[in-house]
């Protein structure tokens, strides 16, 4: 045990009322002198601090208390629902993501904050909304905690992280000044180009994918011109998305003079060997075909009005030699291509009214309203397209879930389909369909189609319960 100075010692024998503490000989006389109130609180005060400093040799020292917390006026988490996020947390459950967009209205309780951002240190899928859960409490903390530092949410006005910062750093104060600022972090990106390595060129230029717009064009232009193919390859895929930049009206003048349509006539007119301005514009050394694919994919679809009428898809009556070099499914390919990038609803409408599916791709792009009218007039074995399910939100209307479960028991499929169908129908049908599909699994003698329905069932009721735990 650490011996104490004798002025100590004998005050607390004497007693503080007989004898008053002297500070002087302590090693921590400055903080000790500062102590006030009750003289036996005080000198036990004094003593802990003296022990303190010979056990860790630190001088204690005089300091401000912070500034509390400020108020967070939204209601705590229910305790049924914290213990459910601990649960889902657990497992990584897929359910994570609707529990948090269900429970944004509340805050999580003061005493499982510091639980809540310790798991955010290693789930970075979920960070953000694990510290927005916390609330100002928990940005209090963290900005407290060295170790926790990068869970804040960088200040896009602040740019030390960019010009000091490691490479993870860097990437999320670009991420936080584009979502608060696209056209300027466009500039600070095209400033500090040269000083970029190749694949910190390819992967901050991607990030211009969320805001992006015309403030984008010259940059994007630059890297079409860069040294690394990654960088060619992103400038590539982004610049298609603006369709009234220079690019896209080149690639459109290609349209016109390669696909000549004089009425009912079609002719083709590509070049043996693309040209340097198509080479660089992404067009390969291909052949016919695949070279005019690639340019209808990345024109702007409204090239195709003139070619059009009344309609939004065009219609060719090609000669034999055209449609050999053309076929219908390169074109749709293209045009899927196209309205992908461009995200365009009516042309993705058109598209699945003419062929009565499209890619996954594609069904992302088709308004909601489109889908659902489609999905209704649908034969029971069309209705399971599962690209076109994957791509209606939820929550599924009740008639159109019913549709698809009655399809799924009814109808002879892949067990692939069976599965993927069956979870979209756990994570977006209404809950009341929990009973029929735990009675679709009690009528089945295929067991794994029994633990299919069984396994549906149950998520659809822990979903129920998420819900109730939340409202």
């Amino acid at each position: 045990m650490t011996a104490l100075p004798e002025s100590l010692t004998t005050a607390a024998l004497l007693g503080t009322a007989r004898s008053a503490p002297e500070f002087d000989a302590l090693h921590t006389a400055d903080a000790a002198g500062e102590l006030t109130g009750d003289p036996a609180a005080t000198l036990l005060a004094a003593a802990a601090l003296e022990t303190t400093f010979v056990t860790a040799a630190t001088v204690p020292v005089i300091r401000e208390l912070p500034s509390p917390a400020p108020d967070d006026d939204r209601p705590v988490l229910p305790d049924a629902a914290a213990e459910r996020l601990r649960a889902l947390l657990a497992v990584r459950s897929p359910l994570l993501d609707e529990w948090f967009e269900v429970a944004a209205r509340f805050r999580a309780s003061y005493d499982i904050v510091v639980d809540l951002l310790t798991v955010a240190t290693t789930d970075a899928v979920h960070r953000d909304r694990l510290v927005a859960l916390t609330g100002a409490r928990g940005r209090w903390v963290a900005a407290r905690n060295p170790e926790w530092a990068g869970l804040l949410p960088p200040d896009p006005l602040d740019d030390s992280p960019w010009h000091a910062g490691p490479p993870a750093r860097r990437r999320r104060w670009f991420e936080a000044l584009r979502a608060h600022d696209p056209a300027a972090a466009t500039a600070t990106l095209a400033a500090s180009w040269g000083a970029q390595t190749a694949a910190q060129r390819a992967e901050l230029v991607a990030l211009l994918a969320v805001g992006l717009g015309p403030h984008d064009e010259d940059l994007l232009e630059r890297a079409l011109d860069d040294r690394s193919r990654k960088v060619r390859a992103v400038a590539l895929d982004l610049l298609p998305r603006l369709p009234d930049s220079a690019f896209a009206r080149r690639m459109a003048e290609r349209v016109r003079q390669w696909l000549l349509v004089d009425g009912a006539t079609v002719t083709l007119a590509v070049p043996e060997r693309p040209d340097e301005s198509a080479l660089r514009d992404g067009l390969a050394d291909d052949p016919a075909r695949d070279l005019l694919v690639a340019a209808v994919a990345a024109a702007p679809l409204s090239v195709w009005r003139e070619y059009a009428g009344d309609t939004v898809l065009p219609e060719f009556d090609v000669d034999d030699t055209v449609r050999t070099a053309l076929t219908e499914a390169a074109l749709t390919e293209a045009w899927g291509r196209a309205v992908v990038r461009q995200r365009d609803g009516d042309w993705a409408a058109a598209l699945l009214r003419r062929d009565g599916t499209v890619d996954a791709a594609v069904a992302q792009v088709v308004p909601r309203d489109i889908l659902l009218a489609h999905l209704r007039g649908a034969s029971p074995s069309a209705v399971l397209d599962d690209a076109l399910l994957a791509a209606l939100p939820a929550p599924w209307p009740r008639d159109v879930a019913e549709k698809v479960l009655t399809a799924l028991y009814t109808k002879l499929t892949t067990t692939r389909v069976v599965r993927d169908v069956l979870t979209l129908l756990a994570h977006r049908a209404p809950f009341e369909l929990a009973d029929l599909l735990a009675d679709a699994a009690n009528r089945t003698d295929d067991l794994g189609r029994l633990h299919l329905f069984a396994s549906a069932a149950d998520t659809l009721t822990l979903r129920k319960t998420i819900h109730e735990e939340l409202s």
